[in-house]
């Protein structure tokens, strides 16, 4: 709900900017905005699928550390805790649901886990960078009037899930690690 409202909020203060300091008609600017945000979030889809079902695993499987401490630091300087429950989870679309860990004890899963976290890093991250592309729907000088400020708070909201995955990945480290831990623990008690 949170990401629709922002949607919905950018979208009408980038509509009265335009009606308010530019000559262009009312319903053209209402048509360019609708276009350019329903533009960005297909485009957002297209490189989601691309990247989810076109690079290869291997790519994306668990490596031995990926979040060091200070980012951490960082997140926690944001109050991510505070705020990551807003951002939307996508994650029946790969049927890894990352609001809730499902199993942690089970150390596949939470490769499983890991690697649907690295898939979707690197779809935000493609994201906001190609979000710039709906330049091209208006002609140029209309850059800074409808496709810029689209693309910002795509930028922004593309931003904030990378955070918020960054963040649950360096648990999830950990977790594994404990896991292995236990695992051996196990097998030596055996």
């Amino acid at each position: 709900m949170f990401y629709i409202l922002t949607i919905l909020i950018s979208m009408a203060i980038i509509a009265l900017f335009n009606i308010l300091f530019t000559e262009l008609k009312f319903w053209y600017i209402v048509g360019a905005v609708v276009l350019n945000t329903l533009s960005v979030i297909i485009l957002d889809g297209i490189l989601a699928t691309l990247i989810r079902w076109s690079l290869p695993k291997k790519w994306f499987t668990m490596k031995e550390k990926t979040v060091n401490k200070k980012e951490i630091s960082f997140y926690e300087k944001l109050k991510i805790k505070g705020w990551k429950e807003l951002i939307p989870d996508l994650g029946f679309l790969t049927k890894t649901k990352k609001s809730k860990i499902e199993d942690p004890s089970n150390n596949e899963y939470i490769k499983n886990y890991i690697l649907e976290i690295n898939y979707g890093v690197l779809v935000h991250i493609a994201s906001m960078f190609l979000g710039f592309l709906i330049a091209f729907i208006y002609p140029l000088n209309l850059f800074f009037n409808f496709a810029f400020p689209v693309a910002v708070v795509n930028f922004v909201l593309n931003l904030l899930p990378i955070f918020v995955l960054r963040y649950n990945l360096s648990k999830l480290e950990r977790l594994y690690k404990i896991n292995e831990r236990r695992e051996r623990l196990n097998k030596k008690t055996d």
